[in-house]
């Protein structure tokens, strides 16, 4: 419950668990950006792996509470 009111309370557009699921689409896509409350260790990890297999790299930003993960 807790998890929830802390997302619920910021100004990310995705949650902490269907973060790390958008990594591969956008990777795909060679495009696109989201906001998360908080990069949990499962998104970094993800991010990690397609950096290697993908020709892409992310980008993660924290501004104002919200961490901003977008393809470079």
């Amino acid at each position: 419950m807790k998890e929830v009111k802390r997302y619920l309370a910021s100004t990310a557009a995705v949650g902490e668990y269907l973060a790390d699921q958008l990594v591969l689409p956008m990777a795909l896509a060679g495009a696109g950006e989201f906001t998360v409350a908080h990069p949990s260790c499962h998104l970094l990890t993800n991010i990690a792996v397609v950096e290697r297999f993908l020709p892409v790299r992310f980008s993660l930003i924290e501004t104002d509470g919200v961490t901003r993960v977008s393809i470079e």
